[in-house]
């Protein structure tokens, strides 16, 4: 019995010995966000907003920049500018310079997807700028940018105005053949970010972008969205008998700001040799303003507005269409439905890349406007 209880005493003083020491809360700087641009000489500069749980400091947030070979590396050196141990487990966003996202962003991907710390719901950005340029700038405003950003981005994916940008979406949707990932695309105005549209990527690299119109009508391909706003821009000539401005100004142009009550859109093969598709979206929604004001005086007015409107969001869905087709890019993921159609089930990108610049879509949108009061 004594044996045995010695026996285990030495194991618990062996394993005891062999964990790793242990990091002082007060020691760590948290990373909440960081910011990836490569630099001319191929550096990577990594921007890191980080969180510290330092008493003597009335500000626990703070933006430090580091350079190297490595994103590990470049993290270094930023630590040597706090004096703090920077620990990326909480990286809740990601940003990648323009630049840098048109040289590709799976390098830096792969850190994180094999970083079993990181969660795969963390979301990924773009900006118009460096990455540098939106997270430094915007700390002298005293914004906590993190918590700012992930706030942000989470808002917009939720009301369906932006495709998830999750590190697990892009990952999964870079694995699928005949489809091409997004990212939320930032810009800084007034000292702090804004969200102005989407970037499309074919695999890895950032090809081209768009406004955040084209955004939601993107998403719709993606999911069904309920309570999503959305604002649409018409021509005003059909409802030049029904409007009513007393000041004069531009009437070239009629907006309308819709809530969209539910969107859902369903794509079907209908030719697999002459790869033709059909995309058929059908919308209810409810109008909240329009830019200029008019008369709902009967119904025509109200069917006419519906028609415009379906013309609009077939031409943006055609927009879409366009950029896919100079770009070589596949957003909404027609390459999926046409291998899984095909007999063999396969598909490889080198292949789709060949037929999508071919291929025929007819899409048909469908809304049906539910309120829209008497005179708008």
């Amino acid at each position: 019995m004594k044996r045995l209880l010695l026996t285990l005493i030495i194991c618990v003083v062996f394993l005891t010995s062999c964990l790793p020491p242990a990091q002082e809360l007060e020691s760590l700087a948290v990373v909440n966000t960081r910011g990836v641009d490569r630099l001319d000489n191929g550096d990577i500069e990594t921007t890191l907003l980080v969180y510290r749980f330092d008493q003597q400091s009335p500000q626990n947030y703070a933006a430090v920049s580091g350079v190297g070979k490595t994103l590990k590396g470049a993290r270094e050196t930023a630590s040597n500018n706090i004096n703090f141990r920077a620990s990326p487990g909480q990286i809740n966003t990601e940003v990648y310079g323009y630049e840098t996202a048109e040289h590709g962003i799976l390098h830096f991907m792969n850190g994180l997807v094999r970083d079993a710390k990181v969660s795969d719901t963390m979301n990924l950005a773009i900006s118009t700028e460096t990455a540098k340029d939106v997270l430094d700038e915007n700390i002298s405003t005293n914004l906590d940018i993190g918590n700012f950003l992930e706030s942000l981005i989470n808002q917009e994916v939720d009301e369906g105005r932006l495709p998830n940008a999750s590190l697990y979406t892009f990952s999964s949707t870079y694995g699928t053949t005949g489809h091409d990932p997004v990212l939320p695309l930032l810009e800084t105005k007034n000292g702090r970010p804004n969200l102005i549209g989407i970037g499309y990527f074919q695999k890895d690299r950032l090809v081209d972008s768009g406004g955040m119109t084209e955004a939601t009508i993107l998403n719709i391909t993606k999911e069904d969205i309920k309570n999503t706003p959305l604002e649409i821009t018409v021509p005003v000539e059909p409802f030049v008998e029904s409007i009513y401005h007393p000041d004069g100004s531009d009437l070239s142009e009629l907006t309308v700001e819709l809530t969209i009550v539910k969107g859902k859109s369903k794509t079907k093969v209908i030719d697999l040799n002459q790869p033709h598709f059909e995309v058929n979206t059908k919308i209810r929604a409810d109008i909240n303003e329009t830019s200029i004001i008019l008369a709902f005086t009967n119904e025509k007015i109200l069917h006419r507005l519906e028609n415009e409107l379906e013309k609009k969001i077939n031409s943006i869905f055609n927009q879409i269409l366009e950029k896919s087709k100079e770009n070589l890019i596949d957003p909404i993921g027609f390459g999926r439905y046409y291998r899984i159609n095909r007999p063999s089930g396969k598909l490889t990108d080198e292949e789709w890349k060949e037929i999508l610049p071919d291929i025929k879509v007819d899409f048909n949108t469908n809304i049906d406007i539910e309120n829209y009061g008497t005179i708008m």
